[in-house]
C-alpha cells in the first residue's frame, strides 16, 4: 500500500479545492471575521456570525500557515483571531455564542467549546507572531473556562429540581485540544494539573466500565443516564475524543489510556460501520434500540474525517494491521462521497444513509474549514510517518 500517494492526495484536495473556496466565499472583508452560513454557489446566507466557529476556522488557517508560510493564510487566521479578542465576549467578558455582522451580541453560550476553541486559536497565532495579547487571552481563557465549567456542573449537580443535565464529550474534547496547544503559555505545573484533571473525567465519568464503551452524553457528576440522549453510541465523538487526547496522553506518558482509548476505536470501527450502505453511522443506540430520529443513519462528513485520522493513530498505537483496512475503507468511503467536484469545489456535508447529498450548503453553524482542514493535515503527516515505518 502506497501511503504516500494518500498523503499526496490529501495536500492536493486540501490545497487546491478545498481552501480556495473560504479564501473567495468565507471572509467578511466589511466588518471583520467570516461569513458562516453559505450556499454551494458562494451566496452569503446570513450574516450572522458564530463565534466557535470563527475561533475553529482561525485555527485551521493559522495552522495551514504553519506549513505553508503561505502569508494570505496567517491574514485569514489573523481575521478571525482578531474578531475574537474584539467581538467574542462582551464587557464583563461573558462569552457570545452568535453575534451579528458588527460584532453586536446575539446569543451567550452555554458551555464552554467557544472558549476552548478561542484558546486553541490564540495559541497557534502567538507561536507565529509572538504577540502577547493572544498569549495573554489564551491563558486567561483558558484558566476562566476550566473554573466557569467546573461551577456550572457543580451547580447542576446540587440543584436536583433543576431537571436532567447531560453534559457532552466534545465539550471535554475541545478543552483538552486547548491544553496541549496553549502547553508553552501556561506553564508545566497548570499543564499537569488540568491534564490530569482532564483524563479523571474521561476515564471515571464518561467510560462506562460495564459496557466498556465511551458515552457521547452523563450526567454532571459522571454516569450512565438510561434515556435517548444518555443511551447514543456517537463513533464521531469517540474518534474526535481520540484524537483530542492522543497526544495529551503522550506528553503526559498516560500510555495505558492511550491504548485503551485506541482499542476502543478499533471497536467502534467494526460496530458502527454500516454494512449495507457504507459509511460511520451518526449514532447508535448502548441497548441495540432503534434510533428516534432519522440524522442517526445520515453520514456526516466530520465523522468519516475524524475516523480517518483516529484509525491512522490507533494503528501506531496497537500496529494491528485491521486497523490499516478500516481506515481504507472509510477513505475510500469519503473520497467517493464528500469530495465535491463543482467549480466551487469544497466538501458535502451530510448525506442520507444511501450516500446522496441531503444539502449543498458548503458553510453552516456546524460546518466550517476546520474539520478537513485538520484531519487533512494531520491524516497527510500519518500516512508520511507510516510509509517510511513501513518501507524496508
Amino acid at each position: 500500500m502506497n501511503l504516500s500517494a494518500y498523503a499526496l492526495q490529501y495536500r492536493q484536495d486540501l490545497y487546491q479545492r478545498l481552501i480556495p473556496f473560504w479564501l473567495e466565499f468565507g471572509i467578511d472583508p466589511v466588518y471583520g471575521g467570516y461569513f458562516c452560513v453559505i450556499s454551494s454557489k458562494g451566496e452569503v446566507c446570513t450574516s450572522d456570525k458564530w463565534i466557535e466557529w470563527h475561533a475553529k476556522q482561525a485555527w485551521a488557517f493559522g495552522k495551514l500557515y504553519q506549513q505553508s508560510s503561505d502569508a494570505q493564510y496567517l491574514k485569514c487566521a489573523s481575521q478571525g483571531a482578531d474578531f475574537l479578542l474584539q467581538y467574542g465576549m462582551d464587557a464583563k467578558e461573558n462569552w457570545w455564542a452568535v453575534v451579528d455582522c458588527m460584532g453586536h451580541g446575539v446569543s451567550e453560550v452555554i458551555d464552554t467549546k467557544a472558549e476552548a476553541a478561542a484558546v486553541s486559536c490564540w495559541s497557534v497565532l502567538y507561536q507565529i507572531t509572538q504577540e502577547e495579547i493572544y498569549a495573554e487571552s489564551a491563558k486567561k481563557t483558558l484558566t476562566k473556562a476550566f473554573r466557569k465549567r467546573e461551577k456550572r456542573l457543580q451547580k447542576r449537580a446540587d440543584d436536583l429540581m433543576s431537571g436532567r443535565y447531560l453534559k457532552n464529550i466534545s465539550e471535554l474534547s475541545a478543552l483538552a485540544k486547548a491544553l496541549v496547544s496553549a502547553k508553552q503559555i501556561i506553564g508545566e505545573k497548570i499543564f499537569k494539573e488540568k491534564a490530569e484533571q482532564l483524563f479523571q473525567e474521561l476515564m471515571k465519568h464518561f467510560w462506562e466500565p460495564r459496557a466498556d464503551i465511551l458515552l457521547e452524553n452523563v450526567f454532571s457528576e459522571g454516569g450512565y443516564s438510561d434515556c435517548l440522549e444518555g443511551r447514543h453510541i456517537h463513533p464521531g465523538r469517540v474518534f474526535e475524543a481520540f484524537n483530542a487526547f492522543y497526544e495529551l496522553t503522550k506528553i503526559t506518558n498516560k500510555r495505558r489510556i492511550r491504548q485503551q482509548l485506541a482499542q476502543h476505536v478499533a471497536y467502534l470501527a467494526e460496530t458502527t460501520w454500516d454494512e449495507a450502505y457504507g459509511g460511520y453511522f451518526g449514532w447508535l443506540d448502548v441497548k441495540s434500540l432503534p434510533p428516534t430520529q432519522p440524522e442517526a443513519y445520515y453520514k456526516y462528513a466530520w465523522v468519516q474525517l475524524e475516523a480517518t485520522t483516529a484509525l491512522l493513530r490507533a494503528y501506531q498505537v496497537l500496529n494491528d494491521r485491521t486497523l490499516l483496512k478500516h481506515w481504507q475503507r472509510a477513505n475510500d468511503y469519503m473520497w467517493q462521497h464528500f469530495a465535491d467536484n463543482s467549480k466551487e469545489g469544497e466538501w458535502v456535508g451530510v448525506l442520507s444513509r444511501h450516500g446522496e447529498p441531503l444539502f449543498g450548503m458548503k458553510a453552516t453553524p456546524e460546518k466550517s474549514a476546520f474539520y478537513p482542514v485538520k484531519n487533512l493535515l494531520e491524516s497527510a503527516d500519518l500516512l508520511e510517518i507510516l510509509q517510511d515505518i513501513n518501507t524496508p
